[in-house]
């Protein structure tokens, strides 16, 4: 494998990696931000600082445009290649997930 290829393969898995790490980052920041007190966040917001608002809006219509594509289940393959096409449900549950890409890569689950 040549260094520049080995860059990308590692470029690629990083993103892939990032991507999870990034939901479980906003996940965490929301869960905490609807635990703070409604009318101290709307005294806040304001006081001049409805920006906040401004950006949890365009944030949701980007976080709704990454779970709309998933949620049509739609994998579109390596750069190159025209056609999309569905992702099998590989562990039998009735709905394809991050399990079934999983096994589709032959990573084993972790035992709990």
């Amino acid at each position: 494998m040549k260094k520049s290829q080995l860059q990308q393969l590692i470029k690629e898995e990083l993103g892939r990696y990032m991507f999870f790490e990034n939901l479980k980052i906003i996940k965490n920041a929301v869960d905490k931000m609807l635990q703070l007190d409604d009318k101290m966040v709307d005294g806040i917001l304001a006081s001049g600082h409805d920006w906040a608002a401004d950006h949890v809006a365009t944030s949701k219509d980007d976080i709704e445009e990454v779970y709309n594509f998933l949620m049509n289940k739609k994998v579109v393959g390596p750069v190159g290649m025209d056609e999309k096409k569905s992702f099998p449900d590989l562990t039998g549950d009735g709905k394809v997930t991050y399990a079934d890409v999983l096994k589709g890569r032959g990573v084993k689950p972790k035992k709990k």
